[in-house]
């Protein structure tokens, strides 16, 4: 049975907060499937690192030459070794598999030792990529969405590309078939969820089986609403667009989907005019939601079932790190934003004055519970969970190095656990907002897009940092 509950209204810090009470239930959507994969392998394959230069040493020895006692040592430096257009390369990934750290940019995927920075792997595909999933499978899988032409003129891309990260070497490849007039591929998700990978785009959705390509499912059958984008991980959950006749009162709905046969196992249907925005967490399941017409945003927490649990109280601007580029346009979860089983952490937004802090927001009641003061010197924003305690990147801003953090249950004071030297505090600030990692003691930060004038400029660009103890 269905229920409709009335949308509580909040006005907070200058944006309309709603609690997003919708109508959560039971579907029998259909979804349709192919049984016909096709693939091929792309015209190059995977190269050593014979070929490959080494990592940055002057670089990193005049950073290391400035530490002060305490300060975290300098792994290793890279610096761009791929020629990309004249408009630059976005980096998708990272990816940590083994002991490498993985990225993807142009046409090709590299593997960096994580240990010392020298190449692993290469490999070269045969046109540029233009999408990528947000994780990789437990077992160190991917899939790229590549442009079907090298230099072609249009940007659509339709063929899937699977690479296995474990052995850099390129798997199953896919096209997509184009379902109507209206099926674009500028602007869509890849996500992964067990041995199911989708690509989700505007009305329309198509399925994988990770392990051999072959089509799992498309459109759902019989049904007006229609997923367009996933989120992946321990299960698959769909933002499905419904048919309006406002188009600036959309109606959007959240479900969790069969990963094999693509049934909607449940739905919550978001107030009229709110957008699915970002999904922070998907176990628990925690995702935001927009109403660009009234101005208004509100962050939903659902129960396993799909009935809501609760939504968040806020008292602040926040800022959630999403990534709406035009790289990443489409992505569900690349966000700056870290839960457990009880507890959500999410950044405020930066001022001049005050910096931002983060804040702790109760899974069950969805109040704030503490608050992690940040400085105005820095940016800092949550990293990731260990061992219970919460993970802080302080990020380098206005000349002051930065450093990483943890948090211990129920506290707010951040203990440092590494200091990145001022000497290297200048290069540290031009990834302030770039993607981060921290993993058996290492910090590694990844430069988001390699641009430059000239192709000396852009074997300039670092792109990759190694921080230590």
């Amino acid at each position: 049975m269905v229920a409709a509950v009335v949308a509580a209204l909040l006005a907070v810090g200058g944006v309309t907060w709603y609690a997003l009470d919708g109508r959560e239930g039971r579907t029998d959507d259909k979804a349709t499937g192919s049984t016909k994969p096709t693939s091929s392998a792309p015209s190059t394959g995977p190269s050593g690192p014979a070929g490959a230069p080494p990592p940055d040493a002057v670089d990193a020895a005049r950073y290391n030459a400035g530490r002060a006692p305490g300060d975290a040592s300098v792994l290793w430096v890279r610096k761009n070794d791929i020629d990309v257009t004249t408009l630059g390369g976005d980096v998708f990934g990272p990816w940590l598999v083994g002991d490498t750290v993985v990225t993807a940019m142009y046409r090709t995927v590299t593997a960096h030792s994580v240990v010392d920075g020298t190449v692993k792997w290469r490999l070269t595909l045969d046109t540029e990529i233009c999408r990528a999933s947000q994780s990789a499978s437990p077992d160190g899988r991917i899939v790229l969405a590549v442009k079907d032409v090298l230099h072609a003129e249009t940007d659509e891309c339709r063929r899937l590309q699977m690479v296995d990260l474990r052995t850099g070497k390129a798997g199953w490849q896919q096209k997509i078939v184009k379902e109507g007039n209206f099926d674009f591929f500028h602007e869509y998700s890849i996500a992964i969820s067990g041995d199911t990978v989708t690509a989700g785009r505007h009305g329309y959705s198509t399925a994988y089986r990770l392990s051999d390509g072959k089509q799992l499912f498309g459109r759902w059958e019989g049904s007006d609403c229609q997923p367009y984008a996933y989120a992946g991980g321990p299960k698959l959950v769909a933002a499905v667009s419904c048919p309006t006749s406002d188009a600036d009162k959309p109606q959007e709905e959240i479900h969790e989907v069969d990963p094999v046969t693509g049934k909607s196992r449940w739905k919550y249907r978001l107030p009229v005019g709110y957008r699915v925005g970002h999904v922070y967490s998907v176990r628990p399941l925690v995702v935001s939601a927009t109403n660009r017409a009234a101005g208004g945003f509100g962050i939903v927490v659902l129960n396993e079932d799909g009935t809501k649990r609760t939504s968040l109280k806020g008292q602040d601007q926040y800022a959630d790190g999403c990534s709406d580029d035009v790289a990443h346009k489409g992505n569900l979860q690349r966000c700056k934003v870290v839960a457990d089983d009880t507890t959500l952490y999410l950044a405020t937004a930066w001022t001049k004055d005050k910096g931002n802090d983060i804040v702790a927001f109760d899974l069950r009641t969805g109040s704030e519970v503490r608050r992690i003061p940040g400085s105005a010197r820095h940016i800092t924003t949550p990293l990731r969970m260990e061992g219970g305690s919460l993970v802080v990147r302080i990020a380098a801003m206005l000349g002051e190095p930065g450093s990483l953090a943890t948090v211990a249950p129920g506290t707010t004071k951040p203990v440092e656990i590494l200091r990145i030297p001022r000497s290297a505090a200048r290069v540290e600030a031009r990834f302030s907002d770039s993607p981060a990692l921290y993993a058996d003691g290492r910090y590694i930060l990844v430069k988001g897009v390699v641009v430059g004038s000239t192709d000396a400029e852009e074997r300039e660009v670092q792109t990759l940092l190694a921080f230590g103890k």
